[in-house]
């Protein structure tokens, strides 16, 4: 979509610092890149990232972690690390600290998904980062908050979604938490939470003209997403139960079988009027006088029965042909659809939300694009996923104003470098 921009990006002159890894933290500061801020991520070294590990990863360019600089070419790390300026720095060091402190000096956020703990060892906790920046803002996004019982405890997306029930919920009745499949809800949560906070202080400091530091736990930023859950508990000692894809209160509401191998559609009927359209669509009318149908409540007690019958209509339709014919009429439908489909999606299409984003190590490929669509400020991806390292000259340079010789000098210290020690790469 071509749009005459008539206003810069709303964060143009805000500089970041990112030291968060995995999902979270990076997609929290690459939406910051997108409305404007010149985001840098300071990656670990020559320890590796996370998301740049062999075999932690979501994919590899060509299927290929063998290959040359797989460290560049990996899914997880280049899919939330767009439009952000790369370095590495080796913080155990006490050149790479002095270096840290440095751009915190020049920076206005400065962002860490560390466990709690870990950034006061290492001397980049808000107490120390404010005495080098009074003024800045910093976020630290940990799985549990910085202070209490669990200060220390690692955390992934899983772990969490764990530890707040949400794991445990999620399935079909017949089943236990083991098949459960991984979905980091929370990340995508903690990321938005993230920004939204940053913002907000950054809108206290612009009125007060004081920094702050931001203490996220990334737990209690999604516990109000099952809010449902933890009333229906409070008021009524009920422990939730796995239903699949259905509703506890309305029925038809499932996913359904449709005509080809692992195709599907959802329907939802939520009142009256939408049932009977769905006798009249699926050509059953005789369902409207079945003494199993004939309220919400019947519907709901006699489920399976109703879902057979459901079934054995959508079972011989194309999910495309059946969700326009109940959509015609007023009814919830949708397709489910595959990765590749998503990718030819109309509407998404329509809306040019996919970006193919080039990238010197992988090639040109298709990312997900900007959350929202600004009329007058219009985004681009102004800089792709960052290689390891691909920056630091122009970083050290332009903004601490070290010379070519320095630079040299702290790549043969191993403070900073652009590929990873087979020892510390394939070793981990």
């Amino acid at each position: 979509m071509n749009r005459k921009t008539n206003l810069p990006l709303p964060l143009s002159g805000l500089r970041v610092l990112d030291m968060t890894e995995v999902w979270a933290g990076p997609m929290c500061n690459t939406i910051l890149g997108d409305l404007g801020a010149e985001v840098i991520k300071v990656e670990s070294f020559p320890r590796p990232s996370l998301t740049r590990l062999p075999g932690s990863s979501v994919g590899y360019s060509n299927n290929d972690e063998k290959a040359s600089r797989p460290w560049d070419r990996a899914a997880l790390h280049n899919m939330v690390n767009r439009n952000k300026y790369g370095i590495t720095l080796n913080i155990t060091q006490k050149t790479g600290i002095e270096l840290l402190e440095r751009l915190i000096q020049v920076s206005d956020v400065f962002s860490e998904s560390f466990s709690a703990g870990t950034a006061l060892k290492l001397g980049i906790d808000y107490d120390s980062v404010r005495k080098n920046n009074p003024n800045i803002v910093m976020l630290s996004m940990s799985g549990w908050g910085t202070k209490g019982p669990y200060q220390g405890y690692a955390a992934l997306g899983s772990t969490l979604d764990g530890f707040t029930g949400h794991h445990n919920i999620r399935g079909y009745p017949d089943t236990d938490a083991s098949t459960t499949p991984i979905v980091q809800h929370i990340d995508s949560v903690a990321a938005v939470q993230g920004v939204f906070a940053i913002l907000t202080a950054l809108h206290c400091r612009n009125r007060t003209g004081i920094g702050q530091w931001i203490d996220l736990s990334q737990v209690e930023a999604f516990l109000p997403h099952l809010g449902y859950y933890y009333m229906d508990y409070l008021f009524n000692n009920a422990n939730p139960a796995r239903v699949g894809n259905s509703s506890s209160s309305l029925a038809p509401y499932n996913c359904y079988r449709s005509k080809g191998d692992d195709e599907w559609i959802v329907i939802n009927i939520s009142n009256e009027m939408e049932w009977l359209s769905l006798c009249i669509a699926t050509e059953n009318p005789d369902w409207v006088t079945d003494t199993r149908f004939l309220n919400a409540k019947e519907r709901v007690t006699n489920r399976e029965s109703l879902d057979a019958l459901l079934t054995a209509w959508t079972i011989s339709k194309d999910k495309y042909d059946a969700t326009k014919a109940l959509q015609a009429v007023g009814i919830s439908a949708e397709p489910v659809l595959n990765d590749a489909e998503v990718y030819e999606n109309p509407q998404l299409c329509y809306r040019n939300f996919f970006l193919d984003i080039p990238h010197d190590a992988t090639g040109k490929r298709r990312y997900p694009g900007f959350l929202w669509k600004m009329s007058k400020s219009e985004m681009t991806v102004r800089q792709g996923p960052n290689l390891l390292g691909e920056h630091q000259d122009y970083i050290l340079s332009n903004l601490l104003g070290l010379s070519d010789k320095q630079i040299a000098e702290l790549h043969k210290q191993k403070i900073i470098g652009t590929s990873y020690p087979a020892d510390s790469y394939y070793q981990v």
